[in-house]
């Protein structure tokens, strides 16, 4: 085992794994909580996609409880095939794995790229939810985590964060909470988490911290005090008027540009929110939202403050289908800035809701681990923002995955996309004549002449998809990443 972590991969924190009914995220008998958390049987799926010209063998995922111990080290039966992709749905795959919410790395000699997907729209009763997030690589933790987006009975919505210690040792974490403003609203220790081990700190539990309609909004800093490396997501819920989940990667740096690749305002009944929040702690953030239809506004935030921007109340934006759909680019001078969009249909109908980290790195190659067409029900859709600023040709290219046989065009392009404009690449019916239906796999996104690229993915279904399940409605399957830059 030793050669294998020769670049360890920090991937999969958190991981609700099996068919065990227990809380979002966050009951795990481990852990000793006791407290509210939405409702649901969850099941994993980890999505890998081999980043190198070299096939990646062996490939371990590691499954750790909440002390730290290794319960289980599973080894891919192939190899992931250079550039590749493969998913593992957890329950069917590694089958000796006892129900529970396991923390998890990765190993392999190759680079690899991940999220995870977990959901409980396998079970044979409600609700039915879905959400997902990024992994992160083992080089990419920090010892202090941003989370923008917290609540607390906010409209009926909750929140938690999941925090993982990718150190050696014990990890003592603190939290600073702020309210919109920035000002402090609470200070104080959440706990101890063992090596390799995640702990959830469902928000509803923190006693100290305000709830209800106009309180119970806010973010958080948290810090490990002996500087042990942590990854973190935060979780979002909501039970009524319809049940929905989404999630969000803890950032561990602040910028001073970001990108919102899919804003929409009434499209296909979706709308979508900004959040901001200047984590600098001592400068005032002169923020500029550039909207590609044109639009624009400013905004001043406070050390720590935050706000939420709601383009789809604004009448200088399109609405509807296809106009609904937009992007946007975020600078300031002064202060550092970090930012989640989450998206739903704000209406009884459907659960729909997601939420994506704001990116603030753009490349000419970006990234999505996960990409379906018509699988399971399931279709994705792919947003990508030219960050550049020249008008630049974008070319999604498949990977090869053993779930997508029959493919005979790996590889579409759309050109001409403007700076600050985005794409839309849609995988549903057979779009575009490339993935056949129950394909299941992932993608790099290029650009020509070397412009910067950002983009999301977002999953549904709908029911025009082949697997629709009309008897669990209304549900929540969407679920929303963000494209990992090259």
């Amino acid at each position: 085992m030793a050669r294998l972590i020769r670049r360890t991969m920090s991937l999969v924190a958190m991981l609700a794994v099996a068919a065990a009914a227990f809380g979002f995220g966050g009951r795990a008998a481990a852990q000793g909580q006791t407290t509210t958390a939405a409702p649901g049987t969850w099941e994993s799926a980890i999505n890998l996609q081999n980043n190198s010209d070299t096939a990646a063998s062996p490939v371990v995922i590691n499954f750790y409880d909440g002390n730290g111990t290794l319960i289980k080290a599973y080894t891919l039966a192939e190899p992931i095939p250079a550039r590749g992709a493969v998913s593992i749905f957890v329950p069917a795959f590694v089958t000796d794995l006892a129900s529970g919410q396991y923390s998890a790395t990765v190993e392999s000699v190759q680079p690899l790229i991940a999220s995870v997907s977990t959901g409980s729209t396998n079970s044979p009763t409600p609700p039915w939810t879905s959400f997902a997030y990024e992994g992160v690589n083992a080089g990419e933790t920090a010892t202090s985590l941003y989370f923008p987006l917290l609540q607390k009975g906010y409209y009926n919505f909750f929140s938690e964060m999941v925090i993982q210690n990718a150190g050696a040792a014990t990890a003592n974490v603190t939290a600073r909470f702020v309210n919109a403003a920035g000002q402090t609203i609470h200070t104080g220790a959440l706990g101890a988490i063992a090596p390799r081990a995640s702990r959830t700190f469902p928000i509803n539990a923190i006693q100290q911290l305000p709830s209800g309609d106009v309180a119970g909004i806010f973010g958080a800093v948290v810090t490990s005090t002996e500087n042990m490396p942590l990854v973190g997501v935060a979780n979002i819920w909501r039970t009524t008027p319809t049940a929905g989940t989404a999630s969000y990667n803890a950032f561990t740096t602040g910028s001073n540009t970001l990108y919102a690749p899919a804003l929409l305002k009434n499209y296909y009944g979706f709308v979508a929110a900004l959040t901001l929040q200047n984590v600098h702690p001592t400068q005032t953030a002169n923020v500029t939202v550039a909207y590609s239809n044109g639009h624009s506004e400013t905004l001043q935030l406070a050390p720590f403050a935050a706000r939420a921007l709601l383009p789809f109340n604004y009448p200088q934006m399109g609405s509807g289908d296809p106009a609904g759909l937009f992007a946007a680019r975020v600078t300031t001078s002064g202060g550092s800035l970090v930012g989640v969009v989450s998206q739903s249909i704000p209406t009884g109908t459907s659960g729909a809701f997601a939420a994506y980290k704001a990116p603030s790195t753009a490349s000419a190659r970006v990234n999505v681990p996960s990409v379906v067409s018509d699988y399971y029900g399931y279709f994705t859709a792919v947003n990508v923002q030219n960050a550049g600023t020249a008008a630049t040709n974008v070319t999604i290219t498949y990977s090869p995955s053993a779930t997508c046989p029959g493919i005979t065009t790996t590889s579409r392009t759309f050109n001409n996309v403007g700076p600050g404009q985005s794409v839309n690449i849609l995988h549903l019916n057979n779009a575009g004549d490339v993935l056949p239906n129950n394909c299941a796999t992932s993608a790099v996104v290029t650009s020509s002449g070397g412009q910067g690229l950002v983009a999301t993915m977002q999953q549904n279904t709908a029911a025009n998809v082949a697997g629709f399940a009309a008897n669990k409605q209304p549900s929540d399957f969407l679920s929303a990443v963000t494209g990992l830059p090259q």
